[in-house]
């Protein structure tokens, strides 16, 4: 299991939230949250992010 410190997680929250264009401390949590479950993977947390947003905009237009 990896283990960042919060400098760390702090960067890869941001660097997320920068390449997918998104605002606001929910997502940020939604981040460390993915970060935390799947070891701190880019692409596995960017696919689930990805998923997340997809079913976020579902749910949003029923």
């Amino acid at each position: 299991m990896v283990e960042l410190d919060k400098d760390q997680e702090k960067a890869f929250v941001n660097e997320m939230m920068e390449a997918n264009e998104l605002k606001g401390a929910s997502k940020k949590r939604l981040i460390k949250f993915l970060g935390n479950k799947y070891d701190w993977d880019k692409h596995k947390v960017q696919f689930r992010l990805n998923r997340a947003m997809v079913a976020e905009r579902y749910a949003a237009s029923h």
